[in-house]
């Protein structure tokens, strides 16, 4: 198995090289993070030398005025520090890395008061009373997931912490837990009608120059109606939850590495049994549900004060959860556990604040990846990344109407694979599709759904997203083992998404 990563990181290390000749330097950077990461197996490491590497092309071509106000016409390479530090102020005030920051930190103090509370450990009792087998034990973790549809982030963070303890114990490797996981995180928020997902596509959807039609004629202006004419075409997304169930149920064999994973697995020790049942130590369940349902309901609706909300309020689902923001769901939350567990003695207020702040550290190597990750972000958009496949995308000879979700679907895909971004995708791309498919006669929601869909597959199956370092975190695995391990079933994901692309094509 390392022998075949080795090779598949030197042969796109070799593609980087080769792009770097034939003066494709917008993919350098890309290739250059993807070979360094799968035969290094880290994910700091490899994002550091491609950002490094795309700040030094940048920096040769002579910079821009957008990326080196001050350095533009600096001997290189001292214009290579100027654009990397201007970059890096430019995210130091960027709201979309600033919104993750708060969110990210906010998530880990939440969990880290309620494992300390004893909330977590809770359910884990109460799920040992109900999980009798390794099966059951993964089946829970699927469906538990489904609670947690309002964002991917809070998915990752609480069901992994929850589940990982309960795996544990019926020989469940940590790999195998975020494979499930990985199948459920991201795919339920983009095809659940309420989610952040479905906020921020929406809003790109109706930000279309001319706007977007319903069936009757009329421009949507809601983000969640039109975000809900993407859902039936959604393709990836609905297979990875059938294959997650299918893997849970086992109904389809482990790759190898999943196998290799189980195979490691170490016996239960029952010294920690006995010392999570010490009477003194145990939490209640209400711990956990309570900040839970505070958050969820925070997350959806605005605080109860806000006349401008409620008092203007209708019966239509754009009023009733057009306001979800995950960062006022977290913050509230996080006050109201606090200030809970506080007033109740459930935990003394130095233990509180302790664990508060190592909730805070534990989240420190998940920012600084995605910090990196915003950085490589940054100086690909100023190599011309995005221009570049748009470009050769409208290059495409046999592009048609029939063809072009399957086109848009591949390409959107291994962009967000290879860059880890997806988000920024939407900003791009979404316009840009929908002129294509105006122009080549195509299917607009399929269309639409292609990209969509893109961007759920390349965010599950890209090692170092942010998803997937949050997965892996929350489940206490290595980051690029988990990539890899879950790369096969990505790979299926994509080639059956890819037929059903094609042939909705040529027939809608």
């Amino acid at each position: 198995m390392k022998s075949i990563s080795t090779i598949i990181g030197v042969a796109l290390l070799f593609l980087a090289g080769l792009c770097y000749f034939i003066n494709w330097h917008a993919l350098v950077p890309a290739f250059t993070v993807l070979g360094v990461a799968i035969i290094t197996r880290k994910a700091l490491e490899p994002l550091i030398i491609g950002c490094a590497i795309g700040f030094i092309l940048l920096a040769n071509q002579g910079g821009s005025e957008e990326y080196f106000p001050e350095g533009k016409g600096m001997i290189f390479p001292l214009n290579m520090f100027d654009g990397m530090f201007t970059s890096i102020a430019r995210d130091a005030h960027d709201q979309g890395l600033i919104w993750v920051i708060l969110v990210c930190i906010l998530y880990g103090a939440f969990v880290q008061l309620l494992n300390v509370s004893g909330g977590i450990q809770a359910v884990g009792r109460y799920s040992e009373a109900h999980v009798k087998s390794k099966k059951q034990s993964l089946i829970m973790t699927y469906f538990l997931s489904f609670f947690f549809f309002l964002d991917d982030y809070l998915s990752a963070l609480s069901v992994g912490n929850t589940m990982r303890p309960i795996t544990d114990k019926f020989g469940v490797s940590r790999e195998k837990l975020a494979l499930v996981l990985s199948f459920v995180c991201v795919p339920l928020t983009i095809i659940f009608p309420i989610s952040t997902w479905t906020i921020f596509y929406g809003s790109q959807l109706t930000a279309i120059e001319g706007g977007v039609l319903n069936g009757a004629g009329k421009v949507i202006t809601s983000p969640i109606e039109a975000f809900l004419g993407t859902i039936p075409y959604n393709f990836s997304a609905w297979i990875s939850l059938i294959l997650g169930a299918l893997v849970v149920f086992h109904l389809v064999p482990d790759s190898k590495g999943i196998k290799a994973a189980e195979a490691e697995v170490k016996p239960y020790e029952p010294e920690v049994a006995k010392v999570k049942k010490n009477p003194a130590k145990q939490g209640k369940l209400v711990y956990f549900i309570l900040p839970l349902l505070v958050l969820i309901w925070c997350t959806i609706f605005p605080y109860p004060f806000d006349m401008d909300y409620w008092g203007s309020l209708e019966p239509s689902t754009e009023v009733i959860f057009g306001s979800i923001d995950a960062l006022r769901g977290i913050v509230t939350a996080v006050v109201f556990t606090y200030m809970y567990f506080l007033l109740f003695k459930v935990i003394k207020f130095n233990k509180i604040s302790k664990h508060f702040v190592l909730g805070l550290e534990t989240i420190t190597f998940v920012l600084t990846v995605l910090g990196f990750t915003y950085l490589l972000k940054d100086v690909q958009n100023a190599l011309g990344f995005n221009e570049f496949v748009a470009s050769h995308l409208q290059g495409i000879g046999w592009l048609n109407g029939a063809t072009l979700p399957f086109v848009v679907f591949a390409l959107v895909s291994w962009i967000c694979w290879a860059t880890g971004s997806n988000w920024g995708i939407y900003a791009i791309l979404v316009p840009t599709t929908a002129i294509m498919s105006h122009t080549l006669g195509a299917d607009f929601w399929l269309s639409q759904g292609a990209l969509a869909s893109g961007t759920v597959w390349g965010a599950a199956a890209c090692f170092f997203s942010d998803n997937r370092v949050l997965t892996a975190q929350s489940c206490k695995v290595d980051m690029m083992k988990h990539g890899i391990s879950q790369f096969p079933y990505q790979l299926v994901i994509f080639g059956v998404s890819s037929v059903l692309y094609l042939v909705a094509g040529f027939v809608l």
